[in-house]
């Protein structure tokens, strides 16, 4: 009996603690309406490139909000700005498009990140058509199960829009993709959306490769076969007939960190470890004896050694090539407060806006250096130049910054740590000079 009592009291704390839980998260979701709500309007600004604009703060039906609101809601909760977004997005539309699971989620009878998938899967519908599916899933919350949901959910969005589901169909057949993800321990995952005549011709050409393997002794399972032929398949051993003979091998560009002391093959066990970086995205750590492995199926492009300690200055507005490469090999990301944006597509930005020389006063010297630089995505950068967010940098690849309420954030190598609020600290002032703002396009090296 006694062991019965206490399995009762720990099933008793479970439910406290998936109360609790499930309180926090609806608490969270309308904490973020409320900041929707309270989001001060944007005003203009001398820059018009930099001002804020006003955009929808959901799908149809859903309100408007300014367009920096994301950036706020992110560095609150550890979110890059597409994750903030996505949250903004889904508070909006659950509260103005789908009310019954509004209140079902504040009553506890839903969990938030279901009521999330519900207004993710109907965003494309108009807002009458929205209610009319959160009407007739109001009396299963709490009650049916989810993945029942979710079914009955998808034939839901069918019946109120099915010109939707048409599209939505023929955009499936039309949108082929191909993504391959790295995952950092020398292999790579595979995913995608092809042509199903070019499916069948492909396992075709695959099993017939695992045929020829068998038939040559191999005993690896079948899938571990198939692996194999498609590697086959990717690595150049053909050779033109109108070159010289040698294979035709593709053009990488490739960044290679390598740490000094990686080079010394005096001593040590030898384990030494490369960082790579190509086109698709992070390869990850590779053991500096493989990188001949992953690199010999292509003709690499060798640029000089960057020295990431040195502070190299311009007298220019315009960032050479030479400092742009160091900056972004320094900051892989985008320098705004747990930012997900990869630097190769960000724009550089002088943390000290640049000072352009008036008659009678030229240009102070040096002012495009290393450590008066930094990546930021689009958005984080005009919001930046626009004076609502502002950032010091205190020592190279060290990024202090505050928001309009004070709260402050330090940014450094990818780390991202909350600082105690100033005492007195008021809200940044407007940037009161024009700020031109540095675009540049997505840069290979």
């Amino acid at each position: 009996m006694e062991a019965v009592t206490r399995f009762r009291a720990a099933s008793d704390r479970l439910v406290e603690a998936d109360t609790a839980v499930r309180r926090a998260e609806a608490d969270r979701l309308v904490a973020v309406a409320e900041m929707i709500d309270t989001y001060p309007a944007p005003t203009p600004i001398v820059s018009s490139l930099a001002a804020e604009r006003v955009v929808s703060a959901g799908a149809a039906g859903a309100g408007v909000v300014g367009e920096f609101v994301a950036l706020e809601v992110g560095a609150l909760l550890g979110l890059g700005e597409p994750a903030a977004w996505s949250l903004v997005h889904d508070v909006a539309n659950l509260r103005s498009r789908h009310p019954r699971l509004w209140a079902a989620v504040d009553g506890l009878r839903v969990e938030a990140w279901q009521a999330r998938k519900v207004a993710l899967a109907a965003e494309e519908l108009s807002a009458e058509a929205a209610r009319w599916v959160d009407a007739r899933l109001a009396d299963l919350w709490g009650s049916v199960p989810w993945p029942r949901i979710r079914r009955r959910l998808a034939g839901l969005i069918v019946r109120a829009d099915a010109d939707l589901a048409r599209r939505r169909a023929e955009i499936v057949r039309r949108d082929r993709f191909l993504s391959i993800r790295h995952l950092g321990d020398g292999t790579s995952a595979i995913g995608g959306l092809i042509d199903t005549g070019a499916a069948l011709q492909l396992e075709a050409v695959i099993a017939r490769a695992t045929s020829r393997m068998r038939k040559a002794g191999a005993t690896e399972p079948l899938p571990v076969l198939a692996a194999r032929a498609l590697e086959e398949l990717a690595t150049p051993t053909t050779t033109d007939d109108n070159a010289t003979g040698s294979p035709q091998l593709p053009l990488a560009d490739v960044v290679v960190h390598i740490a000094a002391e990686a080079l010394d093959t005096t001593g040590g066990d030898g384990a030494h470890v490369a960082r790579v970086a190509a086109r698709g995205g992070d390869v990850g750590p590779v053991l500096v004896d493989q990188l001949a492995h992953l690199l010999g199926h292509h003709r690499i492009r060798v640029l000089p050694v960057v020295d990431l300690a040195g502070d190299p200055s311009v007298d220019a507005y315009e960032i050479p090539d030479r400092l742009r490469r160091q900056v972004l090999i320094r900051e892989d990301c985008s320098v705004f407060p747990y930012s997900t944006a990869r630097s190769r597509s960000a724009d550089l930005d002088h943390t000290v806006a640049y000072r352009r020389s008036t008659p009678g006063s030229p240009a102070p010297p040096g002012q495009t250096r290393i450590s008066n630089l930094g990546p930021l995505a689009r958005r984080e950068h005009r919001a930046k130049t626009a004076g609502i967010w502002k950032v010091g940098q205190p020592e190279p690849g060290v990024y202090e910054w505050t928001n309009r309420t004070g709260r402050r954030w330090r940014v450094a190598r990818g780390h991202t740590t909350r600082l105690p609020d100033k005492p007195g600290n008021a809200a940044p002032e407007r940037c009161a000079e024009r700020i031109d703002l540095i675009y540049t396009s997505s840069v290979t090296f």
